[in-house]
């Protein structure tokens, strides 16, 4: 399907790949991205990835096909609010939110069953727009999550939206894709962050200079921009909160069995753990979902 003109708000890491990627992918593509930020949007017309800047919304949305939100979750419902009005009547509005169920309930009221929801499954601990590249996207799993009241056109253009920057498509509910997200994303983080924190109130301060590849990878997540997830983390408190219960079980339930020495116990579990994550087809090891 091609897009002759695609608005991006917020040229970060997702924002600022997305317009790379499109740049190569639909080099017909017009492309507008807002931000708050003269700085940013000076290194956007710079890297020559918009063809115009602006930090006004409703410039930004003139005569756009798409409109691309990828800034914070809690940031979409002002900046929905605010280029509502200047939107063409075919006009499809998708983002690229981490969390899904309180966008949803925000948007559409707002947009209508134009806005269809989206999220990437790809990214980086690095954040801004020196972090973005254009095949950011290639084979990295897209989740897209209308409703019941959602245009079917304006799904069909989000879907090909994705697929033309070459994400492999799944659709789920709000509610199915915030409760998946809890555990393969949201938990992950939140994991790393309490390694991290652990380490450091517990162990000397130069400990972590002797840790080896293992508490490396292990927090890599943890160098993401603590604003953003913070946000994220409230946005989907209770499925996140349901999956660091789930794992604090399971922990003491390893603990358990290490203090009853319960070795066939202990050797099976890694077994089936190691199995399972070796039949995992997981993305490279500089990307995170």
């Amino acid at each position: 399907m091609p897009f002759g003109q695609v608005a991006i708000f917020g040229p970060g890491l997702i924002g600022g790949s997305i317009a790379m990627a499109l740049r190569s992918h639909s080099p017909k593509a017009r492309i507008s991205v807002w931000s708050r930020s003269e700085r940013d949007l000076r290194e956007v017309s710079t890297r020559g990835l918009a063809d115009n800047v602006s930090t006004d919304t409703a410039e930004a949305v003139r005569g756009a096909d798409l409109v691309v939100l990828c800034t914070p979750v809690q940031a979409m419902k002002d900046l929905a609010i605010s280029f509502a009005p200047h939107l063409d009547n075919t006009t499809v509005v998708t983002d690229t939110g981490s969390v899904k169920v309180c966008v949803v309930d925000q948007l559409i009221p707002i947009l209508g069953r134009k806005f269809v929801g989206s999220h990437p499954m790809t990214g980086s601990e690095r954040s801004g727009i020196g972090a973005a590249r254009e095949k950011l996207f290639s084979g990295a799993p897209c989740l897209i999550t209308p409703t019941v009241e959602t245009d079917p056109e304006a799904l069909r253009t989000v879907s090909s939206f994705w697929t033309l920057l070459g994400s492999r498509i799944t659709t789920l509910s709000p509610q199915g894709h915030d409760h998946l997200v809890a555990r393969v994303s949201h938990l992950p983080h939140a994991l790393a962050f309490t390694l991290v924190d652990l380490v450091a109130s517990s162990l000397p301060a130069d400990s972590a200079l002797m840790a080896g590849g293992s508490f490396r990878d292990a927090t890599r997540v943890a160098a993401s921009d603590p604003s953003l997830w913070a946000g994220i983390l409230i946005e989907n408190r209770d499925e996140v909160s349901k999956a660091l219960r789930e794992m604090s079980g399971r922990l003491l339930s390893l603990a358990s069995t290490l203090e009853q020495e319960k070795a066939d116990s202990i050797l099976d579990f890694l077994t089936k753990a190691k199995e399972h994550r070796d039949s995992l087809p997981l993305p490279s090891p500089d990307e995170t979902i």
